[in-house]
């Protein structure tokens, strides 16, 4: 613990040229990931017409990345102890990039799903591994402004790749898509290896198998369940409550066998930390309302308004780019001034605008787009700090990359559960309104009540936000 603590202080106080170099390599790092992934949705028609695939079949290209991802969130925070932060986010970072090249040769679907599972793999190392790194390289007065610049280099890219994947696919193949993200990858490989700061390890860290074993299986188990839902009659299937038990049985028999173990592959002592289960509440809340609307904008804009696909794109960018702009500002926010005031604003402007997605959504897409740019304000100004703060709280510099990475997994979980309810209620709720409506119309109440349904979820998660201390309290206990 001393040996810890000693580094901490050490990259503390580094120079603030050398900060710079480490957020810059952690922002073009967790950029990849994020280009490459909403690139690749546009290649997805593609996929199906080069491969025959169906509509159940191509899914396993979103699936299998989703599963890699989970297993690997619940080993980072081993593997940082072990081997450090430095070599193992290089390593994902250098696995990410070679996986990316072989991609531009995949010949058969087999082999894209191969490299989808070693992207997914490495990026669940990736992207907890880079709050890590900033934490430890940051000082706590200004983790709020390095974090948000962080959010604000992942939105910018998420809002940007899918347009630039639809450009590449009009003069390109599909498997140019995969070198969209080399030049940054190894540019990010280039500063990290010259910059980022080494750690002490842990020689002698055990590992815990039964934990992972456990846990992987009721993860695996739970998302296989998940992606055998594709209507209301599917639930009736044998297989999907076999798997629904073994991950129900599988979780407990982890939350059993391990609460009571000093080294397991999830660090209890994060949850006795009252502002970090606070921050996973309000960014699992987030990222819910975010997954759903992420389903209800397209069938909004093409099948219920009919507009050009274009629209779609354009909402979805206007929300991102919103929240990549205040992300910043937001985070230097969180660092003079806590994170009730902020969060509990960012969370109502958020609810704020899925409201307005429900009334407005018989209207005109310039309506639908001021809706979205308050929920990308909205966003931005919770969601980040939220998950700052909440990190800033745990007592352990060691706690941090586990903490992210849990908080990663669990945001996923719950998000792959709420968009199979979502999509399941959206067609009950439809058939319901269609005797009495077309189906446009049917469908447009049924969405209309889904957003509302959002709104409300965001303002649960307002009473977390209020119980965050101001800075100036005491929050750290040694």
């Amino acid at each position: 613990m001393a040996e810890i603590s000693k580094s901490d202080s050490r990259s503390v106080s580094a120079p603030i040229l050398a900060q710079h170099w480490v957020m810059l390599s952690v922002m073009l790092g967790t950029g990849t990931v994020s280009l490459n992934n909403s690139s690749f949705n546009p290649a997805i028609p593609q996929l199906m017409q080069d491969f025959q695939l169906t509509e159940a079949a191509v899914s396993w290209v979103v699936v299998i990345f989703l599963l890699t991802m989970s297993l690997s969130l619940l080993l980072t925070g081993f593997l940082s102890q072990r081997f450090g932060q430095r070599r193992v986010y290089l390593a994902a970072l250098s696995i990410f990039m070679l996986s990316s090249v072989c991609g531009a040769f995949a010949a058969d679907f087999e082999r894209v799903l191969a490299i989808r599972a070693l992207q997914g793999f490495s990026s669940g190392l990736m992207i907890p591994l880079s709050l890590g790194i900033i934490f430890s390289a940051t000082p706590q007065q200004q983790r709020g402004a390095a974090t948000g610049l962080w959010g604000a280099m992942i939105m910018l890219t998420l809002a940007c790749g899918p347009m630039l994947g639809a450009l590449m696919l009009v003069g390109f193949s599909w498997q140019a898509l995969f070198l969209l993200n080399v030049p940054l990858a190894l540019v990010a490989l280039a500063i990290g290896w010259l910059y980022l700061p080494k750690q002490p390890v842990t020689q002698r860290l055990k590992f815990d198998w039964p934990g992972f074993g456990l846990l992987a299986v009721a993860i695996v188990a739970l998302l296989l369940g998940l992606s055998t839902i594709k209507q209301l009659a599917d639930f009736s299937q044998a297989s999907f409550w076999w798997l629904l038990g073994l991950s129900a049985f599988s979780g407990c028999g982890f939350i059993w066998f391990s609460r009571k173990k000093t080294s397991t592959i999830i660090a209890w002592p994060l949850f006795q930390s009252r502002e970090f289960n606070y921050s996973l509440i309000i960014s699992i809340v987030h990222t819910v309302g975010l997954f759903i609307s992420l389903l209800l904008i397209p069938l909004l804009v093409q099948n219920t308004l009919h507009l050009s696909p274009i629209w779609t794109g354009v909402l979805l960018m206007s929300s991102a780019l919103t929240t990549s702009l205040c992300s910043k500002r937001a985070g230097k926010y969180l660092d003079q001034h806590g994170a009730k005031q902020l969060i509990s604003f960012g969370l109502l402007l958020t609810a704020i605008a899925f409201v307005g997605l429900g009334l407005a959504a018989s209207l005109s897409g310039m309506l639908l787009m001021l809706c979205m740019i308050i929920h990308g304000l909205g966003f931005g100004l919770s969601y980040m700090p939220a998950t700052t703060a909440g990190l800033n709280h745990l007592p352990d510099p060691e706690l941090v990359t586990q903490g992210a990475a849990v908080n990663n997994l669990f945001r996923r979980l719950c998000s792959a559960v709420a968009v199979v309810l979502a999509a399941l209620y959206l067609q009950i709720r439809t058939q319901h309104f269609l005797p009495n409506h077309e189906l446009p119309l049917a469908q447009l109440y049924a969405i209309r009540e889904l957003f509302f349904f959002c709104a409300g979820m965001t303002l649960l998660g307002l009473p977390y936000a209020w119980k965050f201390q101001h800075p100036k309290q005491p929050a750290l206990h040694d």
